[in-house]
């Protein structure tokens, strides 16, 4: 494990109402906001694999989209190079250890146009992460 694998978020702690927004099943956000769930502004998922993976995967996606990329030890700022409808697309990923091998991923626009955002994490994001994600087990039963 190197350094900067170390330092992964660990001066922020999550306490168990960090972890229990984490899960969807628990998100009271719908009961206070009126978005869509197909206008959502973030996704999160799980990984096995250590920060440096994750990290080494948005910074190939940026070069195949040719977005910029801005990186420090926990966090992952995605820039598209060209104007869409509500500017450039910018999206910040930030990668928290919840154990040692095991992070949560959040990804979230962070200016640009939203359904180019959805558009973006179907066709692109999603696809190039789909190796390192986690799903547990019940996700993914084995053959018997």
């Amino acid at each position: 494990m190197n350094q900067s694998e170390l330092k992964v978020k660990q001066s922020e702690t999550l306490n168990a109402f960090h972890i229990i927004s984490l899960s969807e099943g628990f998100d009271l956000s719908p009961l206070f906001e009126e978005k869509k769930r197909e206008e959502k502004e973030e996704l999160r998922f799980a990984t096995t694999k250590p920060a440096s993976s994750v990290i080494s995967k948005l910074e190939d996606l940026a070069k195949s989209v040719k977005f910029s990329i801005r990186k420090s030890e926990s966090r992952v700022r995605l820039e598209g190079s060209e104007r869409g409808r509500k500017g450039k697309l910018s999206i910040e990923t930030e990668i928290f250890a919840m154990t040692p091998s095991f992070l949560v991923v959040e990804v979230k626009k962070d200016g640009g146009d939203t359904l180019e955002y959805n558009q973006f994490c179907s066709k692109e994001l999603r696809p190039a992460l789909k190796d390192i994600c986690w799903t547990s087990p019940a996700e993914n039963p084995t053959p018997a």
